[in-house]
Order: C-alpha cells, then sequence, then structure tokens
C-alpha cells in the first residue's frame, strides 16, 4: 500500500506514525510559570540531540483546537525546564499527569510525587525519578499553526542528577534504571528483551 499523507485526517497520521515509530522514550518534563506554578507532563516525541554540547529535545503537540499546552508555554516565558526519566515503578504516576488539567494545577500534587530543588535551574525534579536533566533553552521551533503540528523544543543539559544505585563503574546500569517506552494507544514497553548485533568494521 502506498499512502500520500494529505489524503490522510489527522488523527490517520496521527495513529499511522505513533503505530510505527516505537518504542518511544518519554520525557516526563517539569517547568514552573511565570507566577512559579508547577507544572508536571509526559511526552513522548522525546531523543538525544546533540552530545557536545549535550541538547535533549522533545516535542510538544499543539492541542486539537491549536493552543498552546502549559509545558511550551512555561518554557518560552522561562527558558528553563527539567526532563525526568521515567522508570517502570513510576508509569502509573506518570500516566496521572498526562490529562489535560487546567493551567496553574500543580501535576506534582495529581502524580503524588516529591518536587526536589534543582541545582541551576527554577523547575524543581522529580525526586522519584532515577535520572534528572536539567536544561536550559536552546531554540524552538514551530513547525506549524494547525491542530496537532509540533514545537521542537531543544535544551542543553547544564546539570545531571543520577542515582547512585544505577552507576555501575561509571556506566547506566539499565536493568536497574529500567526505562520505559511509549508504543501504540494506551500501551507502553520495558527494555527487559534485548539482543545484541555488533557494528561493522572497517
Amino acid at each position: 500500500m502506498e499512502i500520500n499523507p494529505e489524503s490522510l485526517s489527522i488523527q490517520q497520521t496521527y495513529k499511522l506514525l505513533i503505530g510505527t515509530v516505537m518504542p518511544r522514550p518519554i520525557a516526563w518534563v517539569s517547568t514552573v510559570d511565570s507566577k512559579e506554578n508547577l507544572n508536571l507532563a509526559p511526552f513522548s516525541f522525546f531523543t538525544v540531540a546533540s552530545v557536545n554540547p549535550p541538547i535533549l529535545c522533545f516535542s510538544p503537540l499543539l492541542t486539537e483546537n491549536s493552543s498552546q499546552k502549559d509545558t511550551l508555554v512555561n518554557i518560552r516565558e522561562t527558558g528553563e525546564f527539567v526532563v525526568n526519566v521515567v522508570s517502570h515503578s513510576l508509569a502509573e504516576k506518570m500516566n496521572r499527569t498526562s490529562a489535560p488539567y487546567p493551567s496553574g494545577d500543580s501535576e506534582f500534587v495529581v502524580g503524588e510525587v516529591t518536587a526536589n530543588p534543582s541545582t541551576i535551574v527554577k523547575p524543581p525534579r522529580v525526586a522519584e525519578s532515577l535520572v534528572n536533566f536539567e536544561c536550559k533553552k536552546q531554540q524552538i521551533i514551530s513547525l506549524g499553526s494547525e491542530p496537532m503540528a509540533g514545537n521542537l523544543i531543544m535544551g542543553k543539559v547544564c546539570f545531571i542528577h543520577i542515582h547512585q544505585e544505577i552507576l555501575r563503574n561509571g556506566q547506566v546500569d539499565s536493568v536497574t534504571l529500567d526505562p520505559i517506552g511509549r508504543l501504540w494507544g494506551n500501551m507502553y514497553a520495558t527494555i527487559r528483551d534485548r539482543f545484541e548485533i555488533k557494528r561493522p568494521q572497517i
């Protein structure tokens, strides 16, 4: 089958993309607004964009009525955020924070997680998360103004918190970290089923 994306509805395109581009890691992003209200929301359009400098990127979509999500608004206003890694043990708490709560409501309260002070940036980090990346806005690229258009947020990592229990000889023990990824619909995945393929040498 061959498909021209212009022939699809927004929802059809969305389902096709999330059903094929997976598993997607989850950025559990904490921010504060200009009145210092806390916000915490998960995003699965997330990855590493650069190592030198260290840049993380994620893309909040506009809502179905083309409005901006609180995370995007807050980062535009303050230029700071924290990416908290979601372990399997935090899946339920993370999921609670995914609903579109009114601006000003704290998802830290909804998710029953602890807001720990960050070292460099103003937004707090999730204390229960085993890895937190404090970030300052590098660039925001708006990809459209229509419903579900993306806004690519790139943030420079300025401080990292890693729980001692997941470090082994200076490397991350991914089994102990036990991160989850987003699939389609309500489905998620773990990294417990793995295989290895060595890269070719030339």
